[in-house]
């Protein structure tokens, strides 16, 4: 198997134990008595941390390799949820989710290697692989939880199974990561010892390559907007209607379907003929119409249709700026890059989280999908310039993104 499709199989066993656990943390904590702050501690906790962690992780692995940060993040995973299936204390569970969180560079740190291992005009479709790897995790991870819930076993021991399950999944990708994944990271072209690990300095050194700074706000819009409906789409089915938790798990498997379709096999053959920067566009354009049918919907087909589009503009979103990215920035800067992108894709999920629920409960079910449609559109106008300025620098083959440049970090 060749170097991106070992990574694309290490993403995809990866995520399916991060997918299992996810949807039942909440009741496995409410199982316990928590109240419901300390419940949204749990969940803030991995990403807060990650945030923090993730430009850090991109930074190390530029300049001590792909293969020995994933090896980090990977065995964080499955001590943390060894640890939250085994424990039934609350400030042991947190200091398990702060691990994952602080461990947790696996799909960063991924990104970078699949822009190590691919030609630049090819960079799209392995990120787009892994895009599918992502959704087809997302789409099986939860078929699994739910089965493993229906084991006629003790209630307790079918709330913690899922986890130690999730456990065993991350350390086969990490059994995968030792023994088959080779280094993608070309010693030569290492940042230079002396560079400091991370500062803000380096961090706005890395922001402020050409190209990178629009590109990460236009990564931070679509997944400010998109995160409105991870957050909120089982509760907006409900109120608007009228469907159960089990019908919302089917309708979230079927965007999974067609996001992972988009991304794993249309992604390689649109990149060729219409570019980056116009995928991006298409993208963007699509979620908005998508995300204004959602809000104005009270029929199954026009939410069909909506949820289509989204799906479509999503999975053309994700890959193409991705791959725009990789390839306006220098070969050494790409982890950095990545840990950057990494953050602020964060940064937008716990601010949409926060948000998104407080508006559907206290504005209206189709609030915070006209809010994410506007998102959208913002992004677009950010994105037209970006775009421009895009094709003027790929096309310039004496471009400086083709030189590793040493920075401060």
């Amino acid at each position: 198997m060749t170097p991106l499709g070992m990574i694309v199989v290490i993403v995809l066993v990866d995520v399916l134990g991060f997918s299992i656990v996810m949807p039942l943390l909440g009741p496995f904590a409410e199982h316990y008595g928590f109240e419901e702050w300390r419940i949204g501690l749990l969940f803030a906790a991995y990403p807060v941390c990650q945030l923090v962690t993730g430009p850090i992780l991109g930074r190390l692995s530029d300049r001590y390799g792909r293969r020995p940060l994933l090896v980090y993040s990977q065995a964080g995973t499955a001590v943390s949820f060894v640890i939250l299936g085994l424990s039934h204390d609350f400030w042991v569970m947190l200091l398990a989710r702060m691990l994952d969180g602080a461990s947790g560079g696996n799909f960063l740190v991924a990104q970078a290697y699949v822009a190590d291992v691919t030609p630049p005009e090819g960079r799209s479709r392995g990120l787009g692989l892994m895009g599918m790897a992502f959704g087809m995790g997302f789409v099986l991870g939860p078929l699994l939880g739910g089965a493993i819930l229906s084991l006629p076993i003790a209630y307790d021991l079918r709330l913690r199974l899922p986890f130690l399950v999730a456990a065993g999944f991350s350390t086969a990708a990490w059994i995968l990561v030792l023994a088959r994944l080779p280094e993608s990271r070309d010693r030569a072209t290492a940042p230079r010892e002396h560079a400091r690990v991370l500062s803000w300095r380096g961090l706005v050194d890395t922001a402020g390559l050409p190209g990178v700074g629009r590109l990460i706000t236009i990564g931070f819009l679509g997944i400010l907007a998109f995160a409105a409906f991870e957050g909120t789409f089982a509760l907006f089915l409900n109120r608007r209607m009228g469907w159960n938790e089990r019908t919302a798990a089917f309708a979230f498997s079927g965007m999974g379907v067609a996001s992972a379709v988009v991304q794993g096999g249309l992604i390689r053959r649109l990149v060729p003929r219409f570019g980056e920067h116009r995928l991006i566009l298409a993208g963007l354009s699509l979620a908005a119409i998508g995300f204004a049918g959602l809000a104005a919907t009270s029929y199954t087909p026009l939410l069909i249709t909506s949820m289509g589009l989204l799906a479509i503009g999503q999975g053309l979103i994700g890959p193409s700026v991705g791959g725009l990215l990789s390839r306006t920035t220098p070969r050494d800067e790409q982890g950095a890059v990545f840990g950057v992108y990494s953050s602020a894709q964060t940064l937008a999920r716990l601010i949409s989280y926060a948000i998104a629920n407080v508006m559907l409960g206290k504005i209206g079910a189709g609030a915070p999908y006209w809010t994410s449609s506007a998102v959208d559109l913002t992004a677009l106008a950010v994105s037209v310039p970006a775009a421009m300025r895009a094709v003027t620098a790929l096309a310039d083959p004496q471009a400086p993104r083709t030189e590793p440049v040493s920075r401060a970090s």
